[in-house]
């Protein structure tokens, strides 16, 4: 009986460690790549990932509304989330949806301020001529495995076309904290 016992407890043990192992293994399948930091060898990578972001955040044509462009903005997405900027965001959006559609971006220089900061000089481009010197200068943050534009430089984009988003709500939030006080 007690040699029963035994196998059947070998056994048990076993099997729980083959599934663990199984389990782990598949895991680790799933992983997703690390985001490339705006230092040493990845560097390249990062400014190339954030220029996308700056792409799908201003070009009209390929990323027409707010829901394509939520994963490349600082508080739209991902852990920290503010209902109130995204809800500001659309709002914008869908005043601004005939000019955007007529927008795009040419990003100038990408400096990195840290592995996971940098900051951004571009150009919008308006019907398919830029237009040197109206946007402010940006920047960008990597949050998890995206990069992203920052709400600050969102909200100072914004901001060219409607100044009172820096006076109240999420905008103002941002510039005197650092972050919307709702998020989520």
């Amino acid at each position: 009986m007690r040699r029963r016992a035994g196998a059947l407890l070998i056994a048990t043990l076993t099997a729980g460690a083959l599934v663990v192992g199984i389990a782990g293994e598949s895991g680790a399948a799933v992983r997703r790549a690390k985001a490339p930091a705006c230092k040493g060898k990845t560097k390249k990578k990062a400014v190339k990932a954030i220029e996308d972001a700056y792409f799908h955040f201003l070009d009209g044509t390929t990323s027409p509304t707010a829901d394509v462009k939520e994963p490349y903005i600082q508080f739209m997405s991902g852990k920290k989330t503010s209902p109130q900027f995204i809800a500001d965001f659309v709002a914008s959006a869908e005043a601004n949806a005939g000019d955007a559609s007529n927008t795009s971006v040419q990003v100038n220089k990408v400096t990195c301020t840290g592995k996971k900061t940098a900051d951004v000089l571009y150009d919008l481009v308006l019907g398919g001529e830029p237009a040197p010197g109206l946007a402010p200068p940006g920047d960008a943050i990597l949050e998890g495995t995206q990069w992203k534009v920052t709400g600050i430089a969102v909200c100072n984009l914004q901001a060219l076309g409607d100044p009172t988003v820096l006076e109240a709500g999420p905008c103002s939030e941002i510039l005197l904290d650092g972050k919307p006080s709702d998020l989520a």
